[in-house]
């Protein structure tokens, strides 16, 4: 009886077999079209929600270009009307200090400066003090200048003053303990002579030069 009923059961267990597999497969397939359902829905809506924010950053991007243009040509424009407002002010500044400087350079000029200061009967000390005094004092009193003219002419101012300082000072090692302010002169205008140019004269001319580029 047993062996009449084992292929019996063997027949009917392989049967539960395929259909246990054929229904994990039948799920299997099912989940998939599901994941690929929601996968779908996930893409639309996702695409949905792209469809308002693409336009959205577009519009932005188009404004914030827009503004940044604006507000960089309206700064271009102030800076403009700034310096243009600027130079009108300062134009006048300029001018003036050239016309100060210059009058400098005249006033330190060996003539002029020792007309200016010399006195009759002074001794070549008293005299070479005054002169260099004379000069500083003049040099401090327009110091403020070099903010309105260039750094080259007002380097030429500089070297022109200690220059002049110079010459005087050797101009007076060269005499005697008892010479006297004409003397003084005399041996400043013999230094002045030896040299090819005067050193007021080479600040006049640059800064002559400067003043006809700058305003002509």
């Amino acid at each position: 009886m047993v062996c009449i009923l084992l292929p019996y059961f063997r027949n009917t267990c392989f049967v539960e077999v395929l259909i246990v597999i054929k229904f994990a497969h039948a799920w299997q397939v099912a989940n998939k079209i599901d994941i690929m359902e929601k996968s779908t829905d996930y893409i639309l809506s996702l695409l949905e929600v792209l469809k308002y924010i693409i336009p959205a950053v577009v519009v932005f991007g188009i404004v914030q270009y827009m503004l940044k243009n604006f507000f960089d040509n309206e700064y271009q424009r102030r800076q403009t009307e700034l310096k243009l407002e600027t130079n009108k002010l300062i134009t006048p500044l300029k001018l003036q200090a050239y016309e100060r400087v210059v009058i400098l350079m005249e006033r330190m000029s060996p003539n002029n400066l020792i007309f200016r200061v010399s006195q009759p009967g002074i001794s070549a000390t008293q005299l070479k003090i005054a002169l260099i005094q004379d000069i500083n004092n003049e040099f401090n009193h327009n110091v403020s200048q070099q903010v309105y003219v260039s750094p080259q002419a007002w380097q030429m101012v500089r070297i022109a003053k200690e220059e002049m300082i110079n010459i005087i000072n050797t101009a007076y090692s060269s005499l005697g303990p008892n010479s006297v302010g004409l003397d003084l002169s005399k041996a400043i205008f013999e230094n002045m002579m030896e040299k090819e140019s005067i050193p007021t004269h080479m600040a006049l001319e640059f800064l002559r030069k400067e003043f006809h580029l700058l305003f002509d």
